[in-house]
């Protein structure tokens, strides 16, 4: 009975330990990311996995929510006004990724939009991510009602990175301001604790992804897709 209180004793301290160490520490890391020179790439905005790939050709949006809710694009992004046809492009953070956020290309931050909301929790997202069920954000209710943060970039093209809260995050974290100017890669922001950043692409002639459902990304350094000029 003794050896069974110490050895459950210690299972305890390293579980303590393992937790204060992911929860204050290692959750904070910003590792170096090596930033591509081509400037045609796109990047991703966050560590994770790409949960789905919409082509919004109308101003409509549908997730395959419990309910089917259908969502319009803009209400979607807010006061950002972005007009389809577009892409967008979901990235589940995991609780143990990377959660720094990045820019996916150089250029100006023209716009931020905050919305408070009543937080949803994304457990049921992770669970499907990491056992490969499709889709991926089956009823994914944080998709509509949870905190946001969402800036829009102008570059060689414009796009929107979403950052969205978890019912477990302490805090959204932006670290740029409207009319800063932006190299691709640069660090946007953090989420801290589990959450999921989307970013709203043009279906613009000369743009094509680089990417696919099920893909492992990291912020910075995977590109998401290519932008060419045509002429």
């Amino acid at each position: 009975m003794e050896l069974f209180m110490v050895l459950l004793a210690g299972l305890l301290a390293v579980f303590g330990v393992t937790y204060v160490y992911w929860r204050y520490f290692y959750f904070f890391r910003d590792p170096h990311r090596v930033i591509t020179q081509d400037e045609s790439a796109l990047v991703s905005p966050a560590d994770g996995t790409v949960i789905y790939i919409k082509e919004v050709l109308t101003d409509e949006v549908l997730f395959c929510t419990k309910l089917g809710r259908k969502i319009s694009l803009q209400e979607y992004c807010a006061a950002q006004e972005f007009q389809a046809p577009c892409y967008l492009v979901g990235i589940f953070m995991h609780p143990t990724g990377v959660h720094v956020n990045r820019a996916p290309i150089s250029g100006e931050i023209e716009k931020i939009d905050y919305l408070q909301g009543k937080n949803l929790p994304m457990t049921l997202t992770w669970w499907r991510a990491v056992l490969g069920l499709k889709p991926y954000e089956k009823y994914a209710g944080h998709l509509f009602s949870n905190e946001r943060n969402i800036i829009g970039i102008r570059g060689r093209l414009r796009v929107l990175v979403i950052q969205i809260a978890d019912i477990y995050v302490n805090k959204i974290e932006c670290w740029v301001k409207e009319q800063d100017r932006v190299s691709k890669g640069q660090r946007l922001g953090m989420i801290k604790m589990g959450s999921q950043v989307d970013v709203l692409l043009p279906m613009a002639a000369g743009l094509t992804l680089n990417i696919e459902v099920g893909r492992k990304v990291k912020a910075g350094e995977s590109i998401i897709a290519y932008y060419r000029e045509e002429g």
